[in-house]
Order: structure tokens, then C-alpha cells, then sequence
């Protein structure tokens, strides 16, 4: 079977300017204005290409992100810092380039920051097996020092480990939770755990929590990891659960340290509810999950659901349709999740679809909670990518001071991508 299904990625040779798109959207219950400004065209003489991953902010306020190729075909791990007095575009400065082998290639997923400025990530590829690495990146001690990158531990060891990570990394304290699309003892994909070595060394040790076991059991995870209050992870996987089409997961911690996990599916998806669920799911305060598929809903091109935790112990999780995509002006195809804020409104990227100029490439979406009960979500398009701002945005959008950040994985001036700010 073919997952792999986000680094298939059409790249548009597109010989255009920057552009900053000034764009007034009519959707929903009328007109927004909102502004999408490019901060750096990938592309360029020694730089990266083609970002999935969405970004992530330090404390002053610079961005950090990944792409899966280019400077030497495996990819880089770059920051931006902002220009003083604001504007775009962004100075980018390459922090690594990745070789394969040993120290990981292809990273797909966003890093994870700590707040000394240390970043974490996953690579698909490379490691020494070729099978993925966790590495770790330490800022420099002076200025003028270069970051230094450390792998942490490769996937591939053995037999019934994980392979093709392909989640962001969940700080576990200690340590990082995180999936792996394949391997395990089923071959469909595993849940780990690493955490630093005691007493010395470099390599982390690795834990595998919990190994899919496909047909009704869930299958190729995809996307990052969420925990709850009582330590549950939950994620999603691309095939599995009771009609193969998808499934939600719940992982519980054993009782007592030792013991096993345990792992439930939450909810199978049937086709009109939704196919191949993609993205980190996301929590709003009432402990609702919501996330995306990539197919399926009424019209075949994704969807938005939520699902509602059971009222008591025993009960089921019950999972509604919030948005059927229709793959035209709206978008399609949504493969990021979605993020959700204080007042009940989700936003989002539909890697397809839109009325963008001079190609439809996807678009930025929100979509408001019915007034009245049993009236539907009303969706508005934010913006829709064209070609010369960015297209197919593949990466969940990171908000900062009422603005939206993100990624496209190709466009823009050069072809191979864009990180884009969208304010109101």
C-alpha cells in the first residue's frame, strides 16, 4: 500500500514576483478582509524546498520550521527572523542541512521548542538504519557558533520496531511521545516513547507503547499526538478501524508503572463521515476532539468532524460531520487539522480547491458554531492560494497575536514553497 501520500507533492514552476494579496472573500454571513503576506519564498541557492510541516514561534518572536528537500536532497531545518519595524520579507537562515545517513532525512513534521531554545523533531528517512531518527538541535553558546544537531535515536533496530516516524514529538517529561506510520509487530504502525539515557550518553532509549494490528484495530498512523488531563494520547491513523477507512484512537497508561497500554478505537469512519483522517486533533474546553479527513464526507472531498467523549463510563464516543468540503470555491481536501479558539470558531488550511488565480491551490478556511440549534456550520474562505502566493498548504496553522502562520509545500516564486502570515 501507498501512504505516502504528502511527500507526492506537484510543484509549480511558476516565474512570478512576491506578492503581499490584499483579498476580500464573500462567505458565510458576509465580507472579511484579510491580508496574506509571504515571509520567505523557498527555492533559492542553498535553501530548503517543499515545507509540510507548519512552524513554531520562539520568545523573541523568530519562526522555525522543516522541509523535505533540498539543500542536499534531504532537507533542512531553517528560522526566520522578522525585519525590524515589521514588513516581510523574513530573514531565513539555514540551522542544518540534513545528509540521510546518519542523522535523518525527509523531516515532514513540525519541531517541537523549549523555551532555552532547543528544538526537537522526527525525519522520515535517514538514521542509521535509513529508516528515520529522532534528533535534537542545540543553539549555539556564542555568536558567530554553529547549531548543533544530534541524533537521538534511529528508528529500525529491530525487527518489530517503528519505522517513518511521521508525528510531531509530545514532550513526555521525560522524553517525547510520538508514531510511527509503519513497522512494529504488525508492520501498520506504532506509538513510542523515548526518553534521554540515565547515567550518561547520547542516544535516547526507545519504548514502543502500543503496535497496530490493522483490520479492525487501527492502521498507519498519521499526524501528531494530543494527551488529556489523565495522560490518554490520542491520534489518527489512515486505514483501520471496523470499515478500513480510517479510525480515531484512545492510548490509556497502565495502572501501575509497568504495565501495558492500552489502546481503543474511538470511532471508525464509514465514508460519508469522512475517509483517510489526517492532521493533530485538537481539544476545546468541554474535551470535544475535532479533526480533519482528507476524503470522504457527502461530497468525497474531506471533511471537519468533532468528536463528543461519552457521558459516562462505558459510553461511546459519538462524531459529527461539522463541514463537508465540496472541492471547489470552499476548498478540499483538508490534511492539517484544525486549531479552535475561545469562542467556539475553527480555522484551517483544504490543501485543494478555491477560486485562487491563476490555479485553485487550497485555501484558508473558518467556520463559525450554528446560531440555533440544528443549523449547519457556516464556513468562509480566508484566502485562497493561486500559484504566486503558495499552494497545496499541507501544515496546521500556528496563531500569534490574532494572525495566522503557516506553510505551503510548493508555489510561490521559485515553485517550492512559501511560510505565510494571514492578518485580519
Amino acid at each position: 500500500m501507498n501512504n505516502d501520500r504528502r511527500k507526492k507533492e506537484m510543484v509549480l514552476s511558476i516565474a512570478a514576483i512576491n506578492l503581499t494579496l490584499s483579498l476580500i472573500l464573500l462567505g458565510g454571513a458576509g465580507a472579511f478582509a484579510q491580508t496574506l503576506t509571504t515571509l520567505h519564498d523557498f527555492g533559492a541557492n542553498q535553501d530548503g524546498q517543499n515545507p509540510q510541516a507548519g512552524v513554531v514561534f520562539d520568545q523573541q518572536g523568530n519562526l522555525y520550521g522543516t522541509t523535505i528537500g533540498a539543500v542536499n536532497g534531504n532537507g533542512i531545518v531553517y528560522r526566520l527572523t522578522p525585519p525590524e519595524g515589521g514588513g516581510a520579507p523574513w530573514t531565513e537562515s539555514v540551522l542544518h542541512k540534513f545528509a540521510g545517513q546518519p542523522d535523518g532525512g525527509v523531516p515532514v513534521c513540525a519541531l517541537t521548542i523549549f523555551s532555552s531554545g532547543r528544538l526537537f523533531g522526527t525525519t522520515e528517512e535517514g538514521g542509521a538504519h535509513g529508516m528515520g531518527s529522532v534528533f535534537g538541535l542545540q543553539p549555539p553558546a556564542n555568536t558567530g557558533d554553529s547549531w548543533r544537531e544530534r541524533l537521538l535515536y534511529s528508528f529500525g533496530s529491530s525487527a518489530s520496531d517503528g519505522v517513518v516516524p511521521n508525528s510531531e514529538l509530545l514532550p513526555a517529561n521525560p522524553g517525547f511521545y510520538g508514531a510511527t506510520r509503519e513497522g512494529g509487530a504488525h508492520g501498520v504502525g506504532t506509538v513510542f516513547l523515548v526518553r534521554p539515557p540515565i547515567g550518561g550518553g547520547t542516544n535516547c532509549s526507545e519504548t514502543i507503547l502500543y503496535s497496530f494490528a490493522g483490520q479492525s484495530d487501527a492502521a498507519f498512523p498519521l499526524g501528531g499526538l494530543v494527551q488529556d488531563q489523565a495522560g490518554n494520547l490520542y491520534g489518527v491513523t489512515l486505514e483501520g478501524g471496523a470499515n478500513n477507512l480510517g479510525a480515531v484512537y484512545q492510548l490509556s497508561p497502565p495502572a501501575s508503572e509497568g504495565g501495558s497500554w492500552t489502546e481503543t478505537v474511538i470511532f471508525s469512519f464509514s465514508g460519508p463521515d469522512g475517509t483517510l483522517p489526517t492532521g493533530q486533533l485538537q481539544f476545546d474546553q468541554s474535551g470535544a476532539l475535532y479533526g480533519t479527513t482528507d476524503g470522504g464526507g457527502s461530497l468525497q472531498e474531506g471533511t471537519v468532524f468533532q468528536l463528543v467523549p461519552p457521558s459516562g463510563p462505558g459510553g461511546s464516543w459519538s462524531q459529527s460531520v461539522l463541514y463537508n468540503f465540496s472541492g471547489g470555491r470552499d476548498g478540499g481536501n483538508p490534511a492539517a487539522g484544525v486549531i479552535i479558539d475561545n469562542m467556539g470558531r475553527i480555522f484551517g488550511t483544504a490543501s485543494t480547491g478555491g477560486l485562487g488565480r491563476p490555479f485553485p491551490g487550497g485555501v484558508i478556511f473558518r467556520l463559525l458554531p450554528p446560531v440555533n440549534q440544528g443549523d449547519p456550520w457556516r464556513e468562509t474562505v480566508l484566502h485562497a492560494f493561486g500559484g504566486p502566493d503558495g499552494f497545496r498548504s499541507l501544515s496546521q496553522l500556528v496563531p500569534k497575536d490574532g494572525s495566522f502562520y503557516g506553510t505551503t509545500s510548493s508555489g510561490g516564486l521559485n515553485g517550492t514553497g512559501t511560510v505565510f502570515v494571514l492578518t485580519p
